[in-house]
């Protein structure tokens, strides 16, 4: 179900670049949906209205409130609110709702898609508006314009990364350093993977590194939006790329490509005993690591491992920079 979501969310992002440039359509819409596929995890459970467990209507209050709109709390008052919107007008973030009297609402996401919780052995479901939600379906309401305020959060602060989060003080500090940005609606999208262009931007920007010009490597042309920075790691020494002469810029940066580049870049010292059970001496980024975890930049994970490999989030990029800082 968790690999089905998240491709269904790909998509919905892409469709979103799509839609007309509402208000309901664009900021707030997409930050709507964020916000829905952020508490996916959480299991149906009837009467439920916080991440330990939603129905139907608990959720779509749930993560309105988490948008800076207030619904009632169940299914047929939240009906009374907002705007008739038909069927060929749905854009993301409209609520969906079935049954006469209605009993169920869902959050449409596009593509002929809604997101809700409906399925007491299941966590939150996607699922299409055809068949059974098709013969069920009452109408839609666009209620995201209502009680929406025009100005934005304070800088380090985002809709979808709770205070509590345990990356929220790295990122507020990079952020109101101007290190770190976040989306348009004031989404931050914590668990998004970072690119390698991203993380030398960054870097770049927090060592206040004057830009490059130029390119060293083939797949890096000018007009590239981070080729100066890039430039201007790669003229320090910090970052390479490789053996082809590539960067590949728009390519995931791994957890092992981000040590070797804070060992460098901060002049780590790698000293100490390797405490990772799935690193050997043999491998590239061994000392590197063995830096990163002297330092106190990284902990790995609960089970004893740092998964070089693993693609690393825009939440541990900014915690690794700001304990590198």
């Amino acid at each position: 179900m968790k690999k089905a979501l998240m491709s269904l969310l790909a998509f919905s992002m892409v469709f979103l670049l799509f839609v007309p440039n509402s208000l309901a359509g664009s900021r707030i819409g997409n930050q709507i949906v964020d916000l829905a596929f952020k508490y996916d995890y959480a299991p149906y459970v009837w009467g439920g209205t916080s991440t330990h467990g939603f129905d139907c209507s608990g959720y779509t209050q749930y993560v309105y409130d988490k948008a800076g709109i207030d619904l009632p709390r169940t299914s047929r008052s939240q009906y009374g609110e907002g705007d008739y919107v038909s069927r060929s007008n749905l854009q993301p973030g409209d609520l969906v709702f079935f049954g006469n009297p209605v009993w169920h609402v869902g959050i449409y996401i596009g593509n002929n898609k809604m997101i809700s919780a409906e399925n007491p052995s299941d966590d939150i479901t996607v699922a299409s508006l055809t068949g059974y939600w098709d013969r069920n379906y009452r109408g839609a309401k666009r209620v995201a314009d209502v009680g929406v305020s025009s100005s934005s959060l304070p800088t380090g602060s985002y809709h979808d990364l709770d205070s509590d989060h345990w990356s929220a003080d790295a990122v507020s500090s990079l952020s109101k350093q101007g290190i770190i940005d976040g989306y348009d609606g004031d989404l931050f999208k914590p668990k998004n993977d970072v690119t390698r262009a991203e993380a030398a931007k960054m870097l770049a920007d927090a060592l206040d590194l004057d830009n490059g010009h130029g390119s060293s490597f083939d797949d890096v042309s000018s007009s590239h939006w981070a080729s100066d920075y890039i430039e201007a790691a790669a003229d320090e020494g910090y970052i390479s790329g490789y053996e082809n002469g590539d960067f590949k810029p728009d390519q995931s940066i791994t957890r092992a490509e981000i040590a070797s580049i804070f060992a460098r870049a901060f002049d780590l010292n790698s000293s100490g005993s390797n405490q990772f059970s799935d690193i050997s001496s043999s491998h590239w980024a061994y000392d590197h690591i063995k830096a990163l975890s002297a330092n106190d930049i990284t902990e790995g994970y609960e089970d004893g491992t740092f998964r070089v490999n693993n693609e690393a989030t825009r939440s541990e990029f900014a915690v690794f920079l700001y304990r590198a800082l």
